[in-house]
């Protein structure tokens, strides 16, 4: 059973195969089947300019390393250049290191390739020592003190109500039973009252 729908038919003159995965050229963009889709194997018009986008690294035959061309550039006088150089060490294109985001954490001597900057000192951490905790950063502890120093002034605020609680203390140990009050044992009812004096 055929499926004329499924599937391309081969571009090449000699074969037309169906082919249920066929290839593109990618200088052409012809449709091939398995046989025909290398440039050798079918007469593609675009031949020369394939050949020209031929993107190999000539290497050196003194020092064996690459030799890097620019796109159009004779490789042959590249290769002059560099061999008459004295057969220099191919240039990288990274200019600064990666990693150049070191920990400011005391002891740390991590580095990362991005830096993380803490949001209350504006100092680069590593990842473990991001957060404020870990850091132990010097404007996370400044907020606290002002709130403990508000609360010991809101018991010193209002020092005749420390007193009148403290007077009243003495009088309920000074009542008897230390302080403690009494229950009735006659009745139900009267458990649960508290005697009052």
């Amino acid at each position: 059973m055929e499926l004329p729908s499924i599937g391309k038919h081969c571009s090449d003159l000699n074969c037309a195969q169906l082919d249920f995965l066929p290839f593109t050229c990618q200088y052409c963009k012809q449709i091939f089947c398995q046989d025909h889709w290398k440039l050798e194997t079918h007469t593609c018009p675009n031949k020369d300019a394939a050949t020209q986008q031929d993107q190999r690294v000539p290497i050196c035959p003194l020092c064996d390393k690459p030799v890097p061309i620019k796109k159009g550039e004779d490789p042959n006088v590249r290769m002059e250049q560099h061999i008459s150089a004295g057969c220099p060490e191919p240039a990288t294109t990274t200019s600064k290191p990666i990693y150049t985001n070191s920990c400011n954490a005391k002891g740390c001597k991590n580095r990362s390739a991005i830096p993380i900057i803490c949001q209350k000192c504006r100092r680069n951490f590593c990842l473990k020592h991001r957060l404020e905790d870990d850091h132990a950063c010097p404007n996370l502890r400044q907020p606290q003190e002002p709130q403990m120093q508000q609360s010991s002034k809101k018991t010193s605020i209002n020092p005749t109500r420390n007193a009148r609680a403290a007077a009243a203390a003495e009088s309920r140990a000074s009542a008897g039973n230390g302080g403690q009050r009494s229950f009735a044992s006659s009745g139900k009812k009267d458990k649960d009252k508290c005697l009052v004096s």
